[in-house]
């Protein structure tokens, strides 16, 4: 008898995007109240958000080095946060509520695939590096796989 091929649905973009969405929010609070004294004297904590944005604007070489260190313990964290949850649970908390979950074209998910296909997912949080995250994503609007998912040998799918 020929061997039948494994036929997974492939899981709509707007439901993975989406799901990228709500771990970017998580990660963003978590990281946001870690350095919110560190900016506090700087920005203090009686202007409006447009007031915010406009003195960013105006003094950002100031709050460059700042900015670019924060950015970069974002992209650490984000490793950390995808690639634990992803191990252990198949899923990140985005991915729990869209009911969706990483699967290994192996039997098992190992912990080098998932650190793997979440290289580009850190690269997002780094402003200089945004380029690798961009090419992933254009790679999945024409194969309909991320690129780093086909390196990785990982896909997903829908939790049933």
């Amino acid at each position: 008898m020929p061997k039948r091929e494994k036929v997974t649905e492939r899981v709509s973009i707007w439901r993975r995007g989406l799901a990228f969405l709500i771990d970017i929010i998580v990660i963003q609070f978590i990281v946001n109240l870690s350095f919110n004294k560190i900016l506090e004297p700087e920005l203090g904590t009686d202007k409006t958000l447009i007031e915010l944005f406009n003195y960013s604007l105006e003094n950002y070489s100031s709050l460059e080095p700042k900015l670019l260190l924060i950015s970069i313990v974002t992209a650490f964290c984000a490793l950390i946060y995808f690639t634990i949850l992803e191990f252990k649970l198949q899923q990140t908390l985005g991915k729990m509520l869209f009911n969706i979950k990483v699967v290994s074209e192996n039997k098992t998910l190992e912990y080098p695939q998932v650190l793997l296909r979440n290289v580009p997912k850190i690269l997002f949080f780094v402003n200089y590096t945004f380029l690798l995250f961009l090419i992933d994503v254009l790679y999945y609007a024409v194969k309909k796989q991320r690129l780093f998912d086909k390196l990785a040998r990982t896909s997903i799918e829908k939790v049933k």
